[in-house]
């Protein structure tokens, strides 16, 4: 018993010492990474981009008429897509363009149920995917799928239900379009 009584005190110092430093908690020891040093503290966004935030002026420079934009499809976005889209300024050969951006994959986009006639295309200095949505719209239509970091840029255009043969190719038109926006677009 006496001998346990005297290693009491070696094996406490012993426990202390190993739970105890010197060194001031948070300091970093030379090349050493610390975890608090490898800790990001960017915020990941929630949400996606906006592209009502497009300015007016780069808006009126693709052709579309700013008075015309609407937030969502019919007030709401949908699928976790921020939407948004505006006519054309010209009286004739009216469409209508929309830009979705969400945090999907270009693999949304191959949802047969939805998208069809996928071929890759180049739009401004994105590689992309163009589209034809499946829909009850017999009209003239076109879409367009990129990636940019973490989110999906879709844009499509579809004509005027008055309008039987437009004046434009709607593939054309929607790539152009999207590559005059490009510098306000996420890349």
């Amino acid at each position: 018993m006496r001998r346990a009584r005297r290693w009491i005190p070696v094996v406490t110092a012993f426990a202390l010492l190993a739970g105890c430093s010197s060194e001031t908690e948070g300091a970093a020891t030379p090349g050493i990474e610390t975890r608090a040093a490898a800790t990001s503290t960017t915020a990941v966004p929630t949400t996606p981009w906006d592209p009502c935030t497009i300015p007016d002026a780069a808006i009126e420079q693709a052709g579309l008429n700013v008075e015309t934009e609407e937030s969502g499809v019919f007030g709401r976005d949908q699928f976790g897509f921020k939407i948004c889209g505006w006519e054309n300024r010209t009286p004739t050969s009216k469409y209508y363009v929309r830009i979705f951006v969400g945090f999907q994959t270009i693999d949304w986009i191959s949802d047969t149920s939805r998208f069809k006639g996928l071929r890759p295309v180049q739009v401004g200095t994105h590689e992309a995917t163009q589209f034809q949505q499946v829909s009850a719209s017999e009209s003239p239509g076109c879409g367009v799928a990129y990636t940019a970091g973490r989110e999906l840029i879709m844009a499509t255009i579809i004509s005027d239900v008055l309008v039987e043969s437009p004046q434009y190719d709607p593939c054309t038109e929607l790539n152009t379009l999207i590559a005059t926006l490009g510098s306000e677009l996420p890349s």
